[in-house]
């Protein structure tokens, strides 16, 4: 259904709502604190979570597909200045989520969820990463739970679908 401009899809805000945090949403009265809280927003002005949960209240599923939902920082600044205690990083984790499902996701977030199938890890841990830590008194690192990893995304049928799954954007370095 699409009113004004905006595709309202109920079923997606219903699933936000239905989550935990995605509750939290219905306390949003719109005031702002969280934009100008946020880091990404001082930098690129069209990076706006206010917008973002005004997008989620009117149903509007176009947030799912936009990109720019994925340059969240999660840092929770906006949270934390928020009056109402919104649980905004983790509703647009959500709106992610969503998102996944929909193909909107960018290769660098692709490569990211492979390597963390593979090697439990992001970022593979070199011998100056383990130095420093050594230097700083931090605990070993140890082995990531790859198997455990694994086997869960399997059981969530997810490990084949991460694997097969393509960036609608192509996987250029700027994502």
């Amino acid at each position: 259904m699409t009113i004004g401009g905006i595709s309202s899809d109920l079923e997606f805000r219903n699933w936000i709502l239905q989550q935990p945090e995605g509750q939290t949403l219905l306390r949003c009265y719109q005031c702002g604190r969280c934009t100008s809280a946020c880091p990404v927003a001082e930098i690129d002005s069209s990076f706006n979570p206010r917008l973002f949960l005004e997008k989620i209240i009117l149903a509007d599923e176009a947030l799912a597909e936009e990109r720019l939902i994925w340059t969240c920082l999660t840092c929770e600044q906006c949270e934390v200045r928020c009056p109402e205690h919104v649980k905004i990083p983790q509703i647009l984790i959500l709106a992610k989520v969503r998102g996944l499902a929909t193909g909107n996701t960018p290769q660098t977030a692709l490569d990211r969820a492979r390597s963390i199938l593979r090697q439990g890890r992001t970022i593979q841990v070199s011998d100056p990463m383990i130095k420093t830590r050594e230097k700083m008194e931090l605990p070993d690192l140890g082995s990531p739970p790859v198997e455990q990893l694994t086997k869960m995304l399997t059981d969530l049928k997810l490990a084949k679908r991460l694997e097969s799954t393509e960036s609608r954007y192509g996987g250029g370095e700027s994502e």
